[in-house]
């Protein structure tokens, strides 16, 4: 105990910057999913992008994310003619690799919404655009948030990646402790306390969402 109250501003570090990296890969999936799934989507499908974003999410689902954040660091850096940093580089790669997830769960999202919804915008007389922003997301939104949510947790235990490219973030953090200190028990059992206490809470807020969802009648 006295070792990690020793290396505490060590390990508030890896804590900073395991959420930083958490909150930037998945506000930038979020938005990534949100434009491809709501374009690739059945009533707002474009032809002439649909093979793009279907080639984009075959590629983010089928290369694990330690692979691409390799590619990310090591690979691009060479084809672009200048060095990317360690954070930024694991930080885009992870929202590649999650944009793929999310543009699924927002594309059956909307494609789950009945389709007289539709016909009954347009028959008013909405534009699709204005449709889908005040009628079919945020119908698709009580349905989408709970799996949202959990892939964005197994976003947040994917940045324990970022230790291999030498980003100290909470599992790189420890690592550097144990190497000093030779004393693994204790650090790998606080990482795994944090990483559950960061779980838990996302596990509260599906709950409380579904409980929401549950009161209003909505599932």
């Amino acid at each position: 105990m006295n070792t990690l109250f020793l290396y505490m501003p060590l390990i508030a570090k890896g804590v900073g910057t395991t959420i930083s990296a958490w909150l930037c890969a998945a506000i930038g999936s979020f938005l990534i999913g949100l434009v491809f799934g709501v374009i690739s989507s059945n009533y707002l499908k474009y032809s002439k992008i649909g093979w793009a974003v279907k080639t984009y999410t075959f590629v983010a689902k089928g290369i694990p994310a330690y692979v691409q954040i390799l590619i990310a660091y090591f690979v691009l850096p060479s084809l672009l003619g200048f060095s990317i940093p360690p954070f930024l580089a694991a930080c885009c790669a992870l929202m590649f690799c999650s944009g793929g997830y999310v543009t699924e769960i927002v594309r059956a999202g909307i494609n789950s919404v009945p389709k007289g919804q539709w016909d009954a915008a347009f028959v008013l007389g909405y534009p699709k655009i204005v449709a889908l922003k005040n009628i079919i997301l945020p119908q698709a939104l009580r349905t989408v948030l709970p799996p949202l949510l959990g892939e964005f947790e197994q976003l947040l235990k994917s940045t324990s990646l970022l230790a291999t490219i030498g980003v100290t973030e909470l599992t790189r953090a420890g690592q550097n402790i144990i190497s000093r200190e030779l004393n693994p028990f204790a650090v790998y059992i606080m990482i795994a306390c944090l990483y559950l206490l960061f779980s838990g809470i996302i596990q509260v807020v599906i709950y409380c969402l579904k409980k929401r969802k549950k009161c209003y009648g909505l599932c």
